[in-house]
């Protein structure tokens, strides 16, 4: 089961990058607090358990039993479109009348909540400074990794950027979360309650966030943006600066096979010449090959691969 975004013509829709510790927090928060880990370092799950005085199991169970995946834009970091510190989020979480979120609440359950709402349609003021609470304690932990993490966020912003300068977002959004695809217009994911979407007039928004490698956050029904969360490149293992644009754009591994590949090679020969294991290249590949920039042929027992006309224009473009 998959939510699908149809994006028919991307060179024509705005995108932005907001940096919003808010999005991360609530990734977290689940990660570290309800047992349902979606693979943040364990030493970030330490810290923000740590930091968490007491756990309040309503919030948390609201926010991360599985089968009901849509949460109320209360829950959410506010406004997409600027970066929002989260002293101004969870601010704005405990001045924010209870009767707000039961009617959003109402909204989305058709006025028959999940039992995991049922004690927030209760008291939904405690259950909003009960989150405000958790976000606020959960931040006072990984602020100082966000501020660590900073010279990869300002990263993030330039790959985006310099993918839209060279009409290259498709292989950023194919490559924004490990289940993500990117494919003949249309970027979809697997999930609890599948939908389909187009993006139309409205702009996109990216938002990377200090979490585990299969966190996901995603709005794709507001009214003047979509936005989608994911995890930010290297969080969980900085590494130096990329070597080119390239490897900015698609990843040190993609860019290595691409550039490889000056003429056709066998599987083989390429996972020697890059020097990474048969199944890591073969899964690169399997990316490449979705985003229109590898070809692969059977020659008997052999597997060849070729870059396509639009990887060697690509691969021209910076070398």
């Amino acid at each position: 089961m998959h939510t699908s975004l149809a994006i028919e013509r991307l060179d024509r829709v705005p995108v932005s990058v907001t940096l919003t510790p808010g999005l991360s927090m609530l990734a977290l928060i689940t990660d570290a607090l309800s047992g349902r880990t979606r693979g943040a370092p364990e030493g970030w799950r330490r810290s923000v358990r740590a930091a968490v005085k007491e756990r309040d199991e309503t919030v948390l169970r609201s926010l991360a039993t599985p089968g009901f995946s849509v949460l109320p834009d209360v829950v959410l970091p506010g406004e997409f479109t600027r970066d929002l510190a989260v002293s101004e989020q969870v601010e704005m979480l405990r001045d924010l009348p209870g009767d707000d979120l039961l009617l959003e609440l109402d909204t989305l359950t058709d006025g028959r909540p999940p039992p995991q709402w049922r004690q927030a349609f209760d008291d939904p003021r405690r259950w909003l400074r009960g989150y405000a609470d958790l976000m606020e304690q959960a931040w006072s932990a990984m602020r100082p990794v966000w501020e660590r993490a900073r010279p990869l966020f300002e990263r993030e912003v330039g790959r985006v950027a310099v993918a839209a300068a060279r009409r290259s977002l498709d292989l950023v959004l194919d490559d924004l979360h490990a289940n993500c695809r990117f494919s003949d217009g249309t970027l979809s994911f697997p999930d609890f309650e599948p939908e389909r979407f187009a993006i139309g007039p409205r702009s996109l928004v990216l938002m990377p966030m200090l979490a585990g490698r299969n966190a996901l956050i995603a709005r794709l029904d507001g009214p003047e943006a979509v936005w989608i969360g994911y995890p930010l490149p290297g969080a969980d293992a900085p590494r130096g600066e990329p070597d080119d644009s390239l490897e900015l754009i698609v990843g040190d591994v993609r860019s290595a096979i691409l550039t490889i590949l000056e003429r056709p090679l066998t599987m083989g020969a390429l996972a020697r010449r890059v020097r990474y294991a048969p199944n890591v290249v073969t899964y690169h590949c399997d990316r490449l090959e979705s985003a229109g920039l590898i070809s692969r042929r059977r020659h008997g027992r052999e597997i060849h691969v070729q870059r396509t006309p639009r990887a060697s224009a690509l691969v021209g473009l910076f070398h």
